[in-house]
């Protein structure tokens, strides 16, 4: 039964130079799809080409929070090229005030314009909120959205929140990373979110799972850093599963049918 990765970064050049290991393992645990998102104009041509060479990645490309400050002035047009080459996912974007040094407003006029485009296209987005649902709940109530509704990654706002983001058409995806000991306001997310728009991903290589969850290593980063294997999707929807009291094939074939109704149709 295939698997599908709501969130990657596959690009990485971390994860670059241990491709050829990836692609096996990727392939050893069923991969259907992985939608691998760009973070800047600088790494957009690698996730474009990634899927080029791979029919298992669908490109995503998108100006990230972090990267608004020190954006080049001529970003929107290097985006707008990237749609035409072939991307089609808008993402990673978003908002966040848990990074030192964020402007806000700054995040919010990126931000704005990349989901108009979106929109416009009726392209699916993925979304980072960091510190910032405030914000962006703001935001998502006076814009108008993709028909085909919006996507949240690594969902972790409150709960009383998620009936009005089903009723704008949110998808939730959640990581292993995010199933570290002591998480029980996630593992309740997790449980909350209609089974219907329950997605999965890895962020890999970031969001770093808990051992128990690694089924798959990488070597350290240059830094020492340990990094997430994206094969430890299989290990995300183990736990997930568990979580939501399925069987592990259960939860296969649902995602499978809401990622094919947001990402594929």
């Amino acid at each position: 039964m295939n698997l599908n990765d709501a969130h990657a970064h596959y690009a990485d050049p971390e994860l670059l130079r241990s491709w050829d290991q990836v692609s096996g393992a990727l392939k050893q645990i069923g991969l259907g799809y992985a939608v691998v998102n760009g973070t800047s104009p600088e790494d957009w041509p690698a996730v474009l080409k990634l899927a080029q060479n791979d029919t298992r990645i669908i490109p995503a490309i998108g100006l990230h929070p972090w990267n608004v400050n020190d954006a080049p002035a001529n970003w929107q047009d290097t985006f707008l090229a990237a749609l035409s080459r072939g991307a089609q996912v808008i993402g990673e974007i978003g908002l966040d005030t848990w990074i030192e040094g964020y402007d806000i407003q700054q995040q919010q006029e990126a931000f704005q314009w990349q989901l108009r485009q979106a929109s416009e296209r009726n392209l699916p987005v993925s979304i980072h909120c960091l510190k910032a649902i405030g914000p962006l709940m703001e935001c998502l109530r006076c814009i108008e959205l993709p028909q085909r509704g919006i996507h949240l990654h690594a969902y972790n706002a409150p709960l009383e929140l998620i009936a009005e983001l089903v009723e704008l058409g949110a998808y939730f995806s959640f990581n292993a990373g995010q199933l570290k000991p002591g998480q029980s306001k996630t593992s309740a997310r997790i449980r909350a979110i209609p089974i219907e728009r329950l997605l999965v991903e890895t962020d890999a290589p970031n969001m770093l799972p808990p051992v128990e969850l690694r089924a798959f290593e990488l070597p350290q980063s240059d830094n020492g850093d340990a990094l997430t294997h994206p094969a430890t999707l299989k290990c995300g929807y183990t736990a997930i599963a568990k979580l939501r009291g399925v069987s592990f094939e259960q939860l296969a074939k649902q995602v499978a049918a809401n990622f094919q109704a947001y990402f594929l149709t």
